[in-house]
């Protein structure tokens, strides 16, 4: 049934792919965070239903990704002792007046979370103080490891002195993948995530976010909470923005596009004849934390949530934008 819930996975997870790197070697590769479609997959989502996420969670708290044009003017070892949110003018994306010949002003969006609440009014209010951010802000929360094999089935790495490393992802004690499902569907409470199919609990959550989903009819802008494939027509790779034909971007930040896996069918290795699916490296998605403005009276949506795209992505959860009103 609708409801959110927490993926909390008992080991570091896998999600990439083999490639070579000398012979009778590899080295898979490990993308975070997980896309939507190995979350669909982890919880057995029906057709009939939608997801939201990932988003991150810990002591009763919803975390999301700091939104790129925020910056600190007092950087240290502990984190930043305050924020605040970079405006936008003629002349790009400008730092607060005050704050224009400083030289110590650094750029922190997307390197940390922030409780979800605290964010919405951190982006009314333009800046937050140290107290608030010393509760509401958090490192991200995952490292990456890296493991050394000399075995592998498929692989045929068997004989002395065969290597391959797996690069994984380690998420810390106490944290987990949040997420919301929306239709007539309870997950089972054991699952698995990742290419080696690390073994997950699934726990429903009583609290409820569902401001995330809001009204918002004279939006200006909207900040990226989930990873997007914003289509570029003829090509395997993502926009920096949405493709909006009658709603143009006014301006945005976002960052670099990295790999995605799509599902793709590939003979099969002991019957050539047959094709079986597997996820392959094919497209690039926009990391999120991207901020997109637009003028008031052209904006694409009246309600935050995932943007509908042709493929049916945004029942995964795909570019799901928070909006926002100057």
């Amino acid at each position: 049934m609708t409801g959110w819930y927490a993926i909390y996975p008992t080991g570091p997870i896998t999600l990439g792919n083999l490639t070579p790197v000398g012979q009778n070697s590899g080295l898979i590769g490990c993308r975070w965070p997980p896309n939507g479609h190995q979350l669909a997959s982890c919880i057995g989502l029906p057709t009939n239903c939608q997801i939201w996420g990932p988003f991150w969670y810990s002591k009763n708290n919803l975390y999301l990704p700091l939104p790129l044009p925020v910056y600190t003017t007092n950087q240290g070892k502990q984190g930043p002792k305050n924020l605040y949110r970079m405006q936008f003018s003629e002349q790009g994306w400008q730092v607060r007046p005050e704050h224009q010949n400083n030289e110590k002003v650094e750029i922190v969006g997307g390197q940390y979370l922030i409780a979800a609440g605290p964010l919405d009014n951190f982006w009314k209010d333009g800046v937050q103080g140290p107290g608030d951010c010393k509760r509401n802000l958090v490192a991200l929360p995952w490292q990456t490891l890296t493991l050394s094999r000399n075995h592998r089935e498929n692989y045929e790495v068997r004989e002395e002195g065969g290597f391959f490393a797996e690069m994984t992802t380690l998420l810390e004690t106490g944290w987990a993948i949040a997420l919301k499902i929306i239709g007539d569907y309870e997950p089972p409470s054991e699952s698995y995530l990742g290419a080696k199919g690390t073994p997950v609990t699934i726990r429903p959550l009583r609290s409820e976010w569902n401001w995330l989903g809001e009204q918002c009819d004279n939006a200006t802008g909207g900040i990226l909470l989930t990873a997007a494939l914003w289509k570029e027509r003829a090509a395997k790779r993502s926009l920096p923005y949405p493709d909006f034909e009658q709603f143009p971007i006014k301006a945005y930040a976002a960052d670099d596009p990295v790999p995605w896996q799509s599902w793709k069918k590939v003979p099969d290795q002991k019957n050539h004849q047959q094709y079986v699916t597997t996820l392959t490296p094919g497209e690039w998605l926009t990391p999120a934390g991207a901020v997109y403005l637009w003028d008031r009276e052209s904006s694409p949506l009246a309600r935050s949530g995932p943007v509908t795209d042709p493929y049916n992505r945004d029942a995964l959860g795909y570019g799901h934008l928070l909006l926002f009103e100057e």
